[in-house]
C-alpha cells in the first residue's frame, strides 16, 4: 500500500492523523519490512504510540505560539485582535507601560484594541464598565475577561479561544497565555466583557 501524507485514517471510528514520519518510524521498531507488516498493524501501533482523538490535533512544536487569522473561523476584526494580542508575546511586565518596551494587563488591552481600530478606555476598571457584560457561553475570541486578584487589584485579558486567554502577567513578569480553567483563575472571574 502506497502511503501519501494527505491521509487521515479512520478507525472504528477515531480519527488518527499519521504523518509519513511517525508511521516510518513505528516500521522501523517492528523487526521486518513494509511487506511483512500489515497496514492496519502499523496504523494500531502508530495510534498507540502517537496518540489519536476523536478529532483532529494540531501540535505546536514551537515554544511561542502563531497565530494566523486563517485559523478562526471568527469575524476578520476578532481575528486581527488575537493576532495582535499574540504579536505581544513575552513583552515585559511594566505597571503603567502601553509599549513593546513594557506593559500592564489594560495597557495590552488598550493597545491591542487600538491597533485593531478599536478605542477602549485605559483602565481594567473604566474597560471592565464600559463593555457589555456576556455570558461565559458567549465568550468568543477578542472578548475580555476580567478578574479580581485581591481587595484592591483587577486584572484583565484577551480571550483567544480554546478557554486561553492572553494578559500581562505579574507574576511571570511578562505578557503571555494562559489557561482559564486553572483554579486561581476560575476563582476570580469578575465578569466576561466585549466590545464587538
Amino acid at each position: 500500500m502506497e502511503f501519501k501524507a494527505h491521509n487521515v485514517l479512520k478507525i472504528s471510528g477515531i480519527r488518527c492523523a499519521l504523518t509519513i514520519p511517525s508511521i516510518k518510524k513505528i516500521t522501523k521498531m517492528v523487526k521486518g519490512s513494509f511487506s511483512k507488516i500489515s497496514f492496519s498493524g502499523v496504523i494500531l501501533m502508530s495510534s498507540l504510540l502517537f496518540g489519536c482523538s476523536t478529532q483532529t490535533r494540531n501540535i505546536d512544536t514551537n515554544s511561542t505560539p502563531h497565530y494566523t487569522p486563517q485559523q478562526s473561523s471568527h469575524s476578520p476584526v476578532r481575528s486581527t485582535l488575537v493576532s495582535n494580542a499574540y504579536k505581544n508575546l513575552g513583552v515585559p511586565y511594566r505597571y503603567g507601560g502601553t509599549t513593546s518596551n513594557g506593559m500592564d494587563c489594560s495597557g495590552l488591552t488598550q493597545t491591542v484594541y487600538k491597533n485593531s481600530g478599536i478605542s477602549i478606555p485605559r483602565t481594567t476598571a473604566q474597560q471592565r464598565d464600559a463593555s457589555r457584560t456576556i455570558h461565559i457561553s458567549r465568550l468568543l475570541p477578542g472578548d475580555l475577561i476580567f478578574f479580581k486578584t485581591s481587595a484592591k487589584s483587577n486584572h484583565v485579558g484577551i480571550y483567544i479561544g480554546d478557554r486561553k486567554f492572553i494578559h500581562a502577567s505579574t507574576g511571570s513578569k511578562r505578557v503571555k497565555v494562559d489557561q482559564m480553567d486553572k483554579q486561581y483563575w476560575r476563582q476570580r472571574f469578575v465578569k466576561f466583557g466585549t466590545y464587538l
